[in-house]
């Protein structure tokens, strides 16, 4: 089964009896206030997801900008969304799911096995002509769901990112401004990893806001010399454009990305890392 589900799909299941748990993951980057928006308007039986405070870890310099929770804290949280071993999860936002995959990623890293995108996210619901509520929502009841003891999506680490271009395809998710060294809105400096290749997130999705169909994707990533053998990692920034494409991937066939966590981030940070300009990886 595809990791995207229509409005119609999830809609004939909210009320069944093996109804999914659905997570509002609505955040924006330049404006505070996304449990507003919930408040105003959201999926019926949709529990909101904080994307700093539930989905961030500790904060420490050294391991970039949003570091990943940990595995207690992921734990605490799917057992408050109510996910036990059986459940069906879907996640969407309003923002082409650059956030939800977040969650997705955190939660398929937890073991999480149905995992699922409302593509095309909140909007598509709406101009569907489904039912949203206003309010605080649901209290779930608690799961029970057990965090893998391992891992479940591969990740890499800084050192192991120096040298990734050596033997496989490393994809900078960021926008091209930002890869080229145009302009910098978050981090300390310019650039990018030597050796990526910038493919910006964005382009995993048509104006709609819908993830593109199969044979699109898989053009678009096959244009950078990916195949079903290629070895593949991706970072953004802090993380959520990394885990869009990792999901994009998986959509065009392409699964077992690996995710760099710390990002450019993480990188720059240390002066004695080198970083490129440019349009070339």
């Amino acid at each position: 089964m595809s990791i995207l589900v229509n409005p119609q799909w999830l809609k004939a299941r909210i009320s069944s009896n093996h109804a999914p748990v659905i997570l509002d993951v609505r955040w924006y980057r330049d404006q505070v206030g996304g449990y507003d928006h919930y408040l105003e308007h959201h999926i019926p039986n949709a529990i909101y997801v904080d994307l700093e405070q539930d989905l961030t870890g500790v904060h420490n310099p050294g391991n970039g900008r949003r570091p990943f929770p940990s595995k207690k804290k992921v734990q605490k949280l799917t057992r408050k969304w109510g996910i036990d071993k059986k459940s069906y999860v879907v996640v969407y936002d309003s923002v082409a799911g650059t956030s939800a995959a977040r969650a997705w990623w955190i939660l398929r890293n937890a073991g999480v096995e149905n995992v699922f995108f409302l593509d095309g996210g909140l909007q598509r619901w709406e101009h569907a002509g489904m039912p949203t509520l206003t309010g605080p929502g649901i209290i779930p009841l608690r799961g029970n769901f057990e965090v893998s003891d391992t891992p479940c999506m591969p990740t890499i680490s800084v050192d192991e990112v120096k040298t990734w271009p050596q033997h496989g395809i490393l994809l900078d998710a960021r926008s091209e401004r930002r890869y080229q060294g145009h302009f910098e809105y978050n981090d300390a400096r310019l650039g990018h990893i030597p050796g990526a290749h910038n493919l910006p997130t964005y382009g995993n999705v048509g104006p709609d806001q819908k993830f593109l169909d199969f044979e699109s994707l898989l053009d678009r990533f096959e244009g950078l010399g990916i195949t079903s053998g290629s070895e593949v990692a991706v970072y953004c920034g802090s993380g959520n454009l990394a885990t869009h494409t990792i999901a994009a991937l998986e959509v065009a066939g392409l699964p077992g990305a690996s995710l760099y966590e710390g990002g450019w981030s993480q990188w720059c940070l240390d002066p004695e890392r080198p970083a490129s300009r440019g349009f070339r990886p």
